[in-house]
C-alpha cells in the first residue's frame, strides 16, 4: 500500500486448477489442486530469487515471463484492439528512467454486457536493503504476491463458466510501491472506455488472517459506494463476512491500486480540503475499492513477509468467494457513489 498523493528464469509449466491425481495416486478434488497450485505461485513470487520484485531490476523480467505464462494458461485474452498483455511505461526516480510493464487480460463474459469489472493487486514490491545483515530481503509474500494469487485464482475460477454478468479485467500492476504508478498510467492511458468499467476490486495483503477474525475480509472505503453491499450476501452464505474498513483513519482507500480510479482528480488541495478542513470535494472515479484480511500484523514492509507465513487455504476460498459473488450478479448491476462527508462522486 502507497499513498496515492505521493508525487512521483524459474518458469513454471501451464497448470490446470482441474482435479487430478497426486504424486501418491490420490485423487485431489479441484479445490485441494487449487491450494497446492497458488501454494507454488506464492513461492515463485516471494522467491530469494526475485530479489524483492523491484520495478525496473532484471529480476522482474523473470516475473513478466510467468505472469504472461499465467495468463495464457488461464486463457485471458488481450484487451479489445491490443495484441499484447503488457502495457508499458516510464518514469523517473532521482534523474533516473525506470520501465515498469502493468500485465492487463480480459475474460469475455459471452453476454450482450459492454460493461467490465476489473480485479487486480501489485506484483512488485521494495527490493532489497545490502545495508541490513542477515536476509536483506523484501520478499512481499503478502505484500502483495498474495493479492496476485488470489487474481490469478478468481480469473481460472471465472474462466471455466460459459457466461458471466460482467467482462472481467485481470490485472498486475507494476511500480505500486513507487506512488501507484501502474495502475495510475492505465487511469490516464485506458485500454477501454473508463465509462464502460462498472466497478474493481484490488487485494492488498489477503494472504495472513488472524484467530480473531477468521473467515473475513475487510473493503477499504465501503462508506463511499454500494459495492459492499453487494457482496455481503455471497460472502454470508459461503460462512464468510465481509466487514467495512476497520482501519478508516489510516486513508487506505486513498493508498491502494484503487486510487486512481476512484479519486482520479485527487489532489493534495482537494485531500486538505477534505481531512483538513472538512470540507466536502469533487471527484471524479469510478467505485473501486480494495479488499484485505490484514489486521495490523508486522509483516508490512518486513523482510519477514515471506511465504512461511501465508496462509494459502484460506487465500484460495477468498478467492472462491469472491470468484462466485461475481458470477452471480445480475447483469444490470449497478455500482453507485453514495452520499457522504467527503466526496461528491461523479463517474467519468
Amino acid at each position: 500500500m502507497k499513498s496515492f498523493l505521493i508525487p512521483g528464469l524459474l518458469v513454471l509449466s501451464g497448470l490446470s486448477l482441474s482435479t487430478h491425481v497426486a504424486a501418491n495416486n490420490v485423487p485431489q478434488s479441484a479445490q485441494e489442486a487449487r491450494v497446492e497450485h497458488a501454494q507454488e505461485w506464492i513461492n515463485f513470487l516471494a522467491s530469494d530469487e526475485l530479489k524483492g520484485r523491484k520495478t525496473g531490476t532484471p529480476e522482474m523480467k523473470k516475473v513478466h515471463a510467468w505472469l504472461e505464462q499465467r495468463f495464457t494458461a488461464i486463457g485471458l485474452k488481450t484487451l479489445p484492439d491490443t495484441d499484447s498483455y503488457r502495457q508499458e511505461f516510464s518514469f523517473e526516480v532521482k534523474g533516473e528512467s525506470i520501465d515498469g510493464v502493468n500485465y492487463i487480460g480480459y475474460l469475455d463474459c459471452q453476454c450482450d454486457n459492454d460493461k467490465y469489472i476489473m480485479i487486480g493487486a501489485h506484483y512488485d514490491h521494495v527490493g532489497q536493503n545490502p545495508a541490513l545483515e542477515g536476509d536483506i530481503t523484501f520478499n512481499g509474500a503478502d505484500d502483495d504476491a498474495s493479492g496476485v494469487v488470489a487474481s490469478l485464482v478468481i480469473a481460472e475460477l471465472l474462466s471455466q463458466k460459459e457466461s458471466l454478468p460482467f467482462h472481467i479485467i485481470i490485472a498486475a500492476w507494476d511500480a505500486e510501491e513507487m506512488g501507484l504508478l501502474g495502475s495510475k498510467h492505465f487511469a490516464e492511458n485506458p485500454m477501454v472506455p473508463l465509462d464502460q468499467i462498472e466497478t474493481g476490486i484490488m487485494f492488498e495483503l489477503v494472504g495472513t488472517p488472524v484467530e480473531e477474525h477468521p473467515k473475513s475480509a475487510w473493503m477499504t472505503g465501503n462508506q463511499y459506494s454500494n459495492l459492499l453491499e453487494l457482496l455481503q450476501d455471497e460472502f454470508a452464505k459461503a460462512g464468510w463476512s465481509l466487514d467495512a474498513d476497520p482501519f478508516a483513519q489510516m486513508g487506505l482507500f486513498m493508498r491502494s491500486d484503487n486510487a486512481p480510479f476512484a479519486l482520479m482528480d485527487m489532489t493534495r488541495e482537494k485531500a486538505e480540503q477534505v481531512f483538513k478542513h472538512g470540507q466536502q470535494a469533487d471527484i471524479t472515479g469510478i467505485p473501486m475499492h480494495a479488499i484485505s484480511v490484514w489486521r495490523g500484523q508486522d509483516h508490512y514492509h518486513q523482510v519477514h513477509d515471506e511465504a512461511e507465513i501465508i496462509d494459502v487455504p484460506n487465500l484460495v476460498a477468498l478467492s472462491e468467494v469472491i470468484a462466485k459473488a461475481i458470477a452471480n450478479l445480475p447483469s444490470d448491476t449497478k455500482v453507485v457513489w453514495k452520499e457522504n462527508p467527503h466526496f461528491k462522486f461523479s463517474r467519468p
